[in-house]
């Protein structure tokens, strides 16, 4: 089945819809559970009280969340993985994974230990300093990759979620930078 960007863009806003105003985002450690109607997993590091509108309009079969999603870290560790649930905190609607707000890898730069990068849909970091090649960059899902004389480790998929900050410690402030859903079945 494809559907049109007008009936993606309706099917993304009824998300909003059905998940209310004001729900809440679980930020945790690991891999997400197996579905939605599982039990949480992973430690909870921070719960985020969404704004009332959550998310922008659909557009272009896209949607984005709309206002400030932040707050203090209630837990330490990495974050492996979103839950957004209900208001009331107790059914889980939306779940993934998620990843650093990496900067695109360019061409000819300089990286340091501990850089993180997005290549081809992926996140890698710094494990050697150097200046990377002239074209490619990183890839794959390994470790050690060489690139110009920079060394990379894979870290993980690009996720929809992104936040300024993946390894966090109790009472360090935690930003959504990006979440945004894309209407399938084009």
């Amino acid at each position: 089945m494809q559907a049109s960007t007008t009936v993606r863009n309706a099917m993304l806003d009824a998300i909003e819809t059905a998940i209310g105003t004001t729900p809440k985002l679980q930020l945790r450690t690991g891999a997400a559970p197996a579905n939605c109607a599982a039990a949480d997993s992973g430690t909870l590091l921070k719960e985020i009280d969404l704004p009332s509108d959550w998310m922008s309009a659909a557009s272009g079969a896209s949607k984005a969340k709309a206002g400030t999603w932040s707050g203090a870290a209630t837990g330490a560790g990495d974050i492996g993985h979103y839950r957004i649930k209900d208001s009331a905190g107790t059914n889980c609607h939306l779940q993934g994974p998620v990843s650093y707000s990496a900067n695109a890898w360019a061409i000819s730069t300089a990286y340091t230990v501990g850089q993180r990068v997005r290549n081809g849909g992926n996140v890698y970091i710094c494990t050697t300093a150097g200046t990377s090649a002239g074209s490619g960059g990183p890839t794959g899902t390994g470790s050690g990759i060489t690139d110009g004389s920079v060394v990379w480790n894979y870290v993980q998929a690009y996720a929809e979620v992104q936040v300024d900050n993946i390894n966090v410690s109790v009472g360090q402030t935690l930003t959504v930078s990006t979440f945004t859903i894309t209407g399938g079945n084009a």
